[in-house]
């Protein structure tokens, strides 16, 4: 998959009321309200995240920053805490930007296991495969029809949903069969990045910054959701000081930016460097940011807040 650069500014308070404080010109740094921190460092390539539940942190690997390359690579697994930082599987797998852990097993058959894949001939075929718990590989799918797999994501419902670069579309697995449609994104539009509401919602972003919203059966709520000017990545927060609103993560920037449900951009901070690339909330409720270039992966916690949720946890 190809990758765009990204640069440069500053961070913003909670969501009490805080407004932009100070400068943040590396990633390890406290602002008044919240910490910023290098959680783990060096990590090759880091592109897509996802947790497992106790903590451990997957991330995709592209071994050519900036411009991004389909070669073989292993994924790269992070112990809780940040430590320790190796690879992933005993072989590599073809192009592996996205990546989700399968908590239950509903696609790879075992419970614990990774999904990641990629463009596995270039531009003709897609490939999808499963990491087992003893890091054996196994292909899961290979289509002519979905051919460069992006961001992919389960549901509440334990559906996994994916962006696909190839075909401009979504698809999605409800249990493990071979991927179907779910949605074809309007106006030529590449899917890139996903985000799941708590409701069912999917929320798309696609190369050009701008997210539309589908209902959980596929249907087009709002093409424009959202828009900005450049391609961006999504999670919901966890609350734990940043609400439960849609986070946007705009990668050729740096800059980080809150969408209120009645579709409000909120700019909340920027001066995030190395291409940052993903965010991700954790099992904590705190947020955390890949640097694709840099070789890091940032973390982002509020001050002074209860983390205490009542949601189950999702990858």
């Amino acid at each position: 998959m190809s990758h765009a650069p990204g640069s440069a500014g500053r961070w913003a308070g909670p969501l009490c009321g805080a407004v932009l404080l100070a400068a943040l010109p590396a990633a390890a740094q406290t602002i008044p309200g919240f910490t910023v921190s290098t959680y783990a460092e060096p990590v090759t390539g880091p592109v897509f995240l996802s947790f497992a539940p106790d903590g451990t942190l997957y991330a995709g690997r592209d071994t050519s920053p900036p411009g991004g390359s389909i070669a073989p690579a292993f994924l790269t697994r992070i112990g809780p805490g940040g430590a320790p930082i190796e690879n992933y599987g005993n072989t590599m797998t073809p192009d592996p930007d996205p990546v989700v852990v399968d908590v239950l097993g509903i696609v790879s058959g075992v419970a614990g296991s990774v999904l990641t894949g990629g463009n596995s001939v270039s531009p003709t075929r897609g490939s999808i495969s499963a990491i087992r718990p003893d890091q054996s590989v196994v292909e899961l799918w290979t289509s002519t029809q979905w051919t460069n797999p992006s961001e992919m994501k389960f549901d509440r419902q334990g559906r996994l949903l994916f962006a696909d670069v190839g075909s401009r579309q979504v698809w999605i697995s409800a249990a493990g069969e071979a991927p179907t449609v779910f949605a074809t994104l309007p106006n030529s539009r590449t899917a890139f990045h996903l985000a799941i509401a708590p409701d069912g919602r999917v929320f798309v972003g696609d190369g050009n910054g701008r997210i539309s919203e589908y209902a959980a059966n596929g249907t087009l709520l709002n093409v424009a959701y959202a828009q900005f000017p450049s391609r961006s990545a999504l999670d919901f927060g966890r609350g734990c000081g940043f609400g439960r609103d849609l986070w946007v993560l705009r990668q050729s920037t740096g800059t980080l930016h809150r969408v209120t449900a009645e579709g409000q951009v909120i700019d909340v901070g920027s001066g995030f460097t190395g291409f940052p690339y993903d965010i991700k909330f954790g099992p904590g409720g705190q947020l955390y940011m890949s640097h694709y270039t840099g070789g890091r992966i940032s973390r982002i916690e509020a001050n002074d807040v209860d983390c205490i949720f009542g949601d189950r946890f999702e990858p």
